[in-house]
C-alpha cells in the first residue's frame, strides 16, 4: 500500500531469460541476463559494491 502524496515506484532489476545467475562475491553482487531465443537479446553483466547497488528489489523469476 502506498502513502498519500508517494508514488508507488521502485528501481527494481528483473533478469530474464535461460541462464540468469544472481552472484555475491568480493563484497560485490553480480546479476547476469540470460539468453533469450525469441528476442535474440545476448547475456548482460552487472558488477555492484553492495553499497551502491542502484536497484531497491532484484527479482530472479524462473
Amino acid at each position: 500500500m502506498t502513502s498519500k502524496g508517494q508514488r508507488n515506484h521502485y528501481n527494481v532489476n528483473l533478469p530474464r531469460g535461460y541462464g540468469i545467475s544472481i552472484n555475491v562475491k568480493d563484497n560485490q553482487i553480480i546479476l547476469k541476463n540470460g539468453q533469450n531465443d525469441i528476442t535474440g537479446q545476448s547475456k548482460k553483466k552487472e558488477e555492484w559494491f553492495v553499497s551502491k547497488l542502484p536497484y531497491e528489489k532484484i527479482l530472479g523469476v524462473n
